[in-house]
């Protein structure tokens, strides 16, 4: 029995040193996976650091930016606004013009009619022209108005339209003078 005994002890001996070898090499294991997190964690926190300065950086240079778009931003609104009072003035300048045209005009044909039989052909070449002054007048005022607005594709189309419309008002004026004659 003592030979049991001591073969079951050698064998409780062997089973605790097979237990604390495998309980080293555990807390080995735990140690070197604890410190290489360490390390990994100490490598990143720099690059984590830079990433969030960086970050920081965009975003005052982004909200700048944004900033300086709506300082933009209003800047040209005001402009606009103003430019386009300017043209409201300019409209209402050349209406008193055209008022004034078509006054003289109303006055030289009552002249005309007193006198009809002789003055017909000056009345009619008077009134064409007066007409023609006015609409080229309106004309130029819309073009500058829309040259003022400083929007390249309005300017155009305003500039291609005012030139249909002469057109058409020297093909219709010189229609109306050869018939007045």
């Amino acid at each position: 029995m003592a030979t049991a005994t001591k073969a079951a002890q050698n064998g409780t001996a062997a089973t605790d040193a097979a237990v604390a070898q495998v309980t080293n090499n555990v807390v080995k294991a735990t140690e070197a996976a604890t410190d290489m997190v360490h390390r990994t964690t100490d490598a990143f926190a720099p690059v984590v650091k830079s990433a969030e300065a960086r970050l920081a950086e965009l975003s005052g240079t982004v909200t700048a930016e944004v900033k300086k778009a709506e300082q933009q931003t209003h800047q040209l609104l005001q402009t606009f606004a103003d430019e386009l009072k300017d043209a409201e003035a300019k409209a209402k300048e050349l209406t008193a013009l055209y008022s004034d045209e078509l006054k003289k005009a109303q006055a030289a044909g009552r002249d005309w009619t007193e006198n009809f039989g002789g003055q017909w052909s000056d009345f009619a070449s008077r009134s064409l022209h007066s007409y023609q002054v006015a609409v080229e007048r309106s004309l130029d005022a819309t073009v500058s108005f829309a040259d003022a607005m400083k929007i390249d594709w309005l300017s155009e189309l305003t500039r291609r339209n005012a030139q249909a419309m002469t057109d058409l008002l020297n093909a219709s004026v010189g229609q109306a003078g050869a018939a007045s004659k």
